[in-house]
């Protein structure tokens, strides 16, 4: 894997970002633009993946799957959580394990 170079650094948060494209929609967070809506609810939100995540509530989906103990998740910052928590590990360690458990080849 690449290492990653952060070059975009938030003026208000100091959040740091490898491309303008992902400052520039880290940015709506700070303006409070929410252009993404939710068509169940009418929730909005700041970020497309956010609003992805959220629909898992509505439909029951839970993607997100912990390759250490199979526990699924319906949002992304939640499985985040509970790799850091229960397992010292992050999501990239996470993804590497379930491909390696498939017997399968990660490409990128």
């Amino acid at each position: 894997m690449r290492a990653q170079h952060f070059v975009f650094m938030c003026p208000r948060c100091g959040k740091q970002f490898n491309h303008s494209s992902n400052l520039n929609r880290h940015m709506n967070v700070h303006r409070g633009v929410k252009s993404h809506g939710c068509g169940v609810c009418g929730k909005s939100f700041t970020q497309k993946s956010t609003l992805h995540d959220h629909l898992n509530l509505h439909s029951g989906a839970r993607p997100y799957r912990c390759s250490y103990c199979d526990v699924r998740f319906a949002h992304k910052p939640a499985i985040r959580r509970h790799l850091k928590e229960q397992h010292g590990k992050t999501t990239a360690q996470n993804v590497l394990e379930a491909v390696a458990a498939e017997g399968g080849v990660l490409l990128r």
